[in-house]
């Protein structure tokens, strides 16, 4: 689920090569968020997704894991 959100939201993205290895860590934290459901995954995920956000300079879109990491 999230990891096809993510993969939706990266694909028209033109991306530098650290930009990629954000994308693909981003990908893999959110494999594992779907299987396993992690408070820690989720964590990562979430700072891994805002840290290539704010470097493709994308800051005010609306934060697709808000919602799942709320108590």
């Amino acid at each position: 689920m999230v990891e096809k959100a993510l993969r939706e939201w990266l694909k028209d993205k033109a991306l530098t090569l650290d930009q990629m290895v954000l994308a693909e860590l981003l990908l893999a934290l959110a494999t594992d968020f779907d299987t396993k459901t992690n408070t820690s995954t989720a964590a990562e995920l979430r700072k891994t997704y805002l840290e290539l956000k704010k470097s493709l300079g994308d800051v005010g879109a609306v934060d697709p894991l808000d919602a799942l990491l709320k108590r």
